[in-house]
């Protein structure tokens, strides 16, 4: 029993010990923080005060301030080009007719305007050869292309035009091309438009409904 009282006391006696070193070394350390402090304030109280710019007088600029040029007015920026509309109306007055009886013709079909020919029909072959004929397919517009909700192309609607030899030219290439592919082609004349119940016997090739 003697014993252990003994090393209660030793016990507590060291526990004295560090709970007394633990305070010693945190007031030291509150002591020196507290001596840096006032170092500081007096430092800043030595420091001469800085000038303030009086209110008439421009703030001196900044070096990156002083860098950075300052662009003008009105200026462009590089490597943007200024556009404008390349016409007033996207369709004209004939193919606006025309679009809008295709839309209502055939109305669970989908109809563009101004589709490139390199978008409907492809090219054989592979290389430099077949980047030529593509190159050429997309020089070529049809002026609608009328697809199915999957965007299969149904058909190809063409305004008939009195453009000369070259205009002659260029609707033979299409129409052959197209014949090629599979794709019916429909020319309709900006003259006699057909009639809205005539537009599915053109597109899909189904007979008018009396």
């Amino acid at each position: 029993m003697a014993w252990f009282l003994l090393f209660l006391l030793v016990l507590a006696a060291v526990i004295g010990y560090f709970v007394r070193d633990f305070r010693r070394k945190a007031a030291a350390r509150e002591a020196a923080s507290s001596n840096r402090f006032a170092e500081m304030m007096r430092a800043q109280a030595a420091a001469p005060a800085r000038p303030e710019p009086s209110s008439g007088a421009a703030p001196t600029p900044s070096p990156a301030t002083a860098a950075a040029p300052q662009e003008p007015a009105g200026a462009k920026v590089p490597g943007v080009v200024t556009t404008r509309p390349a016409t007033e109306r996207f369709l004209g007055q004939a193919q606006t007719v025309l679009y809008y009886l295709l839309k209502t013709g055939v109305p669970e079909l989908e109809v563009f305007a101004n589709v490139s020919l390199a978008s409907v029909v492809g090219a054989p072959g592979s290389g430099s050869e077949r980047e030529q004929q593509l190159r050429r397919l997309a020089q070529y517009q049809l002026d609608f292309v009328v697809c199915d909700k999957s965007m299969r192309v149904i058909a190809a609607v063409e305004m008939e035009s009195a453009g000369g030899a070259e205009a002659a030219g260029a609707q033979r290439f299409k129409a052959d091309c197209l014949k090629e592919a599979g794709i019916r082609l429909v020319r309709v004349s900006p003259a006699a438009p057909p009639r809205r119940e005539q537009i599915r016997s053109l597109v899909r090739g189904e007979p008018v409904k009396s």
